[in-house]
């Protein structure tokens, strides 16, 4: 079953109408930086999930407009395959850096995985309880004696659930999880469930161009989980701490390239994406970003690459206490830093 990003880029599987059309007659945008010699660049493979979309346009843009290549940055894109694990590639060499959510790597750090975060990606978590407009729910702890659909209980799905069970003061046994798939909005229109658990930069957006009434109730401002980072291994980083830092500065770039020039960074997705075509998909992909800029500016409005290392603490804790989740112990301070996310 494909894997639900962002968060994880996963739940992008179900909305394929997300991504951009490429336009008739467009070309590669102009590099206008000047760039080193191939010989002299370090190569470099950054994994995203399976399909292109807009919610991955700083890394286009810094592919595009040269801020890789400007800083001796030899960059491959690559996009996983649909069967593919969200670490598999790193863990195996094939790729250096994947933009991933914070706290599926913490979950897979303690099952024994090589990851660290060195990276901020969203610096806010795009994690809501969707509601339709009517519901009586308006407050988390509205859920007790509710019907709450969800992917499955893994991935960042169910790690936002719990945490807006926890929030709204509510226990499992007092709500009815039901395992939906990626089918968010059918459910919300049928009146399957009371609630879903999505992302306000994927299924309310797509709930809203589908015209359904439908509200958002926020997790909190304490919200324990991190959102999409920059994951690597230790391994990796340790033997390339130069080429880490560059990154994180290559990508963080392309994040203020893209809240710069919206219309820039929907060109520069539509060149990865071959089956979009018309002026709707483009509209969406549009609300899509416009939700998405708030999640890299976080609450500071700052797209600062800088990671809050109290919330991976908070994180790890919040997890810790879930039953059977993690497999193992995992030291928040071996799985983030924020030694190469200098301010660029």
């Amino acid at each position: 079953m494909p894997r639900p990003i962002l968060p994880r880029f996963s739940a992008l599987v179900a909305c394929a109408a997300l991504v951009l059309t490429a336009c008739s007659g467009q070309t590669q945008p102009a590099q206008t930086h000047s760039a080193p010699s191939a010989s002299s660049s370090q190569p470099l493979v950054l994994g995203l999930t399976y399909i292109p979309n807009i919610q991955f346009a700083p890394a286009y843009l810094a592919k595009d407009d040269a801020f890789f290549s400007e800083r001796g940055i030899d960059a491959r894109i690559r996009h996983h395959g649909a069967d593919e694990g969200l670490f598999t590639a790193l863990i195996s060499g094939e790729e250096d850096v994947v933009i991933a959510s914070g706290d599926e790597a913490l979950v897979a750090a303690a099952s024994g995985m090589d990851l660290v975060s060195i990276g901020s990606y969203y610096r806010s978590y795009p994690g809501v309880v969707i509601v339709p407009d009517d519901s009586s729910v308006t407050e988390l702890s509205d859920l007790k004696g509710k019907k709450i659909g969800i992917p499955g209980e893994y991935g960042s799905n169910w790690y936002a659930t719990l945490a807006a069970l926890a929030e709204g003061g509510l226990s499992l046994d007092e709500v009815t999880i039901v395992s939906i798939g990626y089918t968010q909005q059918a459910a919300i229109a049928a009146k399957e469930v009371d609630a879903v658990v999505g992302f306000t930069n994927n299924d309310l957006v797509q709930m809203e161009r589908a015209q359904l009434k439908v509200r958002a109730i926020p997790l909190g401002t304490q919200t324990p989980l991190v959102a999409a980072s920059l994951i690597t291994t230790r391994s990796w980083v340790n033997a390339h701490p130069e080429l880490a830092q560059k990154t994180v500065a290559a990508i963080h770039a392309g994040i203020d390239a893209a809240i710069a020039d919206p219309h820039h960074a929907l060109d520069a997705t539509a060149l990865r994406d071959d089956t979009l075509s018309d002026q709707k998909t483009l509209e969406t992909a549009q609300a899509v970003l416009e939700a998405t800029i708030p999640l890299w500016k976080g609450q500071s409005g700052d797209a600062s690459p800088l990671q809050d290392i109290d919330t991976w603490v908070a994180m790890a804790s919040f997890l810790e206490k879930i039953p059977g989740l993690l497999q193992g112990p995992v030291d928040p301070a071996a799985v983030v830093t924020n030694d190469y996310a200098e301010l660029h």
